[in-house]
């Protein structure tokens, strides 16, 4: 449990009710009983194929994508798409636990998602996560290679497979992926301005710090203490469990604010050229940090999320697996580097 006062918010508000869905629900519902009539006609074949694809709309290749551009070849494309991932996951989750919009398993229970699928798709629906992650980081990485066609178009089109592995998968209704696509798009050039402003005078990062770790701590406290999502029950058994939610909430609240934390402190204080050093380094460099990520995001972040801490003490373990991402690492790497080119040198 995360504070008492949830507990007793739980045994004071809890309620079985029946499930009633509004008219303009029911093409959605028609569409994925569509693709469901198809799905079920083939082998999971296609099935694995779009929960590969899908995958890209995860954590762990956005971070990726973000972190080998941050420390390989552009700091400041770095920055921006770090910030697209940190705001864009502050927003879909806060919108989450806003809407409380159950699957569409259990808004219709002629839904039949595919096996495969329904372990990664716990929680609320709306926003798609996956759609707003991969439209805004893949999206972000699309504009700013816009320039270079054929990648813009692979880009593009990987974003609207991911979108659409959701509803083949019968995980997401159209208002869900669409939701996940609007944040997405908002944010690419949104978050383009907010960098510009702040690259004009470094020292308004130190700004941007402030208003974002405000913001969101606003945010964690309406969602732990004020927001009172809807409990519904079939056979005994809770839909979805709040507590679980609003606890997965802070845990990915922790890791985005340690990823944005850390690139604005090290673009303020500690500035770098990733294009400094030999490919070789470069290389190093890169295969390292991804190993990091895989290490931080696979196992250290699961094992937050499987075993329930105290929520003051999932956020700190998760804030500093971001702050290792974008602070950290690259202090240690631009260290050792810079020894190691003093000793050439001598």
């Amino acid at each position: 449990m995360i504070t008492s006062s949830i507990d007793v918010w739980l045994q004071e508000d809890f309620m079985i009710t029946c499930l009633s869905n509004p008219e303009w629900l029911k093409p959605q519902i028609d569409l994925l009983l569509f693709l469901q009539n198809i799905r079920i006609c083939h082998s999971e074949i296609i099935d694995t194929f779009f929960l590969s694809i899908t995958v890209f709309g995860e954590f762990w290749l956005p971070t990726v994508i973000c972190a080998v551009t941050y420390w390989c070849f552009d700091f400041r494309a770095g920055i921006y798409l770090f910030s697209l991932e940190s705001i864009n996951i502050f927003i879909a989750h806060f919108l989450k636990m806003l809407a409380c919009v159950y699957r569409p398993w259990i808004l219709d229970d002629k839904i039949h998602p595919s096996a495969l699928a329904v372990p990664y798709a716990k929680g609320y629906s709306f926003p798609s996560g996956h759609s707003a992650m991969s439209s805004s980081v893949l999206g972000g990485f699309a504009y700013i290679l816009r320039k270079k066609k054929i990648l813009f178009v692979i880009l593009v089109t990987l974003i609207l497979l991911i979108m659409f592995s959701r509803l083949w998968l019968g995980v997401h209704t159209l208002q869900d992926i669409f939701g996940g696509l609007f944040i997405g798009l908002t944010l690419i050039f949104a978050v383009n301005k907010i960098i510009n402003w702040a690259e004009n005078n470094r020292n308004r990062y130190l700004y941007l710090i402030g208003i974002i770790n405000f913001t969101a701590a606003l945010a964690l406290i309406y969602i732990c203490y004020f927001n009172h999502c809807r409990i519904d029950y079939i056979n005994g058994e809770i839909l979805v469990n709040p507590i679980k939610s609003i606890y997965t909430t802070c845990v990915v609240y922790g890791y985005s604010l340690g990823l944005i934390n850390g690139c604005f402190l090290c673009r303020k204080f500690f500035p770098f050229n990733p294009k400094d050093g030999s490919p070789k380094h470069r290389i190093l460099r890169g295969t390292i940090g991804v190993s990091l990520i895989i290490i931080l995001i696979k196992y250290v972040l699961r094992f937050v999320v499987m075993n329930t801490f105290d929520f003051k003490i999932s956020l700190l373990i998760t804030f500093m697996a971001g702050i290792s991402i974008t602070l950290i690492y690259p202090l240690i790497f631009t260290y050792f580097e810079k020894i190691q080119k003093t000793q050439q040198t001598q």
